[in-house]
């Protein structure tokens, strides 16, 4: 079982990271990850953490990555729905102690099973930091 541990969540934050965890993880052993079900989950986190760029912008942050790959980019929201829906990911469940640290529980169904940046992601759009994700 891989773990991903945060530090960082506000507590008025914190109720609402797990409902948005909780919904990923439901809505994927289902079958039935919708985005706009995450666009009301994640509420303004949508518009106030993931990018929605210009054909100018998405250029030059092309540009920049060019430069450096290793340079961080910011998501688009529907990029990340995207990498969250394909992940071979299965979210068992997420901690969330009242002085903001926490984990989140999953296993990883293949390997490489992509979306653990995605899955990071979802704790950045909250506030939080990432301290370690063990994931392959």
């Amino acid at each position: 079982m891989a773990e991903l541990e945060f530090k960082g969540i506000k507590k008025e934050e914190g109720d609402r990271l797990k409902d948005a965890f909780e919904y990923i993880a439901n809505a994927k052993r289902r079958g039935a990850f919708d985005e706009s079900e995450l666009i009301k989950k994640m509420g303004d986190k949508v518009t106030r953490y993931f990018i929605n760029p210009t054909k100018e912008e998405a250029d030059k942050l092309l540009e920049q990555w060019r430069l450096n790959p290793e340079v961080e980019m910011p998501w688009d929201f529907g990029s990340w729905f995207d990498a969250l829906d394909s992940a071979e990911i299965d979210y068992q469940s997420i901690e969330i102690h009242p002085n903001g640290t926490g984990k989140i529980l999953f296993e990883q169904l293949a390997w490489p099973s992509g979306g653990i940046d995605a899955a990071n992601e979802l704790v950045k759009a909250f506030g939080g930091e990432i301290i370690s994700n063990n994931a392959i």
